[in-house]
């Protein structure tokens, strides 16, 4: 044989390995994109009142659900959800605790649940959200929010609080424990004992708006959130 044709034959050779790679990466690509569609789980809601604090933990509930998954499994390999010693009392959830006036009530399908390992199914609706303690009691909540955004991100929590007349910023402030006021009773000095750096401050909105100094006496109204934000300058 010429050496013409082996060259030939070799280059013929070589164009149906690079084919061939490519296809079984095309292929594993496309694999691992319906893997990914497949993985969609169950949807997740997280309600306090008429807020809706869900989030991105939806996507965490789809990141880690396996098909028959237990419901108690599920929200502790999600990460959405952290329990108490004994395993099965509900502290938060994405981040959000409960004062003692308010309980956690978990519903799949809309039917309340009291058994944990409930089996959940791809296509089921779960549902946790923030109920008076006291049977009958027609609590409204206020969401007090700690934002450390980029700077301190494991400082983002919220909580959940009953409103009470004459409620006011300054008195959810004070009542929280967690915050240091000026002398002043208006500037917010720390956090957790987080005093900010020269770059950056502490800042108070409601509902999203920002407040003046002035702002601290303003009285929240139910369903309100209260927010003190680390910001740049």
């Amino acid at each position: 044989m010429s050496a013409k044709w082996v060259w030939r034959i070799c280059l013929g050779i070589l164009v149906l390995g690079i084919l061939g790679g490519c296809s079984s990466v095309l292929g594993a690509q496309n694999e691992g994109n319906d893997g990914g569609a497949g993985n969609a789980g169950p949807a997740f809601s997280l309600r306090v009142g008429d807020s809706e604090l869900a989030g991105s933990s939806g996507g965490q509930i789809s990141e880690a659900y396996k098909d028959g998954m237990p419901l108690i499994e599920l929200l502790k390999k999600s990460g959405v959800a952290t329990f108490a010693d004994d395993g099965y009392s509900l502290l938060t959830v994405n981040k959000v605790s409960l004062s003692p006036e308010w309980i956690w009530e978990i519903q799949l399908n809309g039917k309340k649940i009291m058994d944990w390992n409930s089996s959940v199914d791809r296509s089921d609706s779960i549902l946790i959200a923030a109920e008076p303690a006291a049977a009958g009691s027609e609590l409204q909540p206020v969401i007090f929010t700690v934002n450390g955004g980029s700077e301190q991100p494991e400082m983002t929590h919220s909580y959940v609080l009953p409103y009470s007349e004459d409620l006011s910023v300054r008195g959810v402030l004070k009542g929280s424990g967690m915050v240091q006021l000026a002398e002043d009773n208006k500037t917010v000095i720390s956090i957790m004992d987080y005093k900010p750096l020269s770059n950056e401050a502490w800042r108070l909105k409601v509902n999203g708006k920002q407040l003046l100094d002035s702002g601290i006496d303003m009285k929240l109204r139910p369903q309100d959130t209260l927010e003190v934000a680390l910001v740049l300058r």
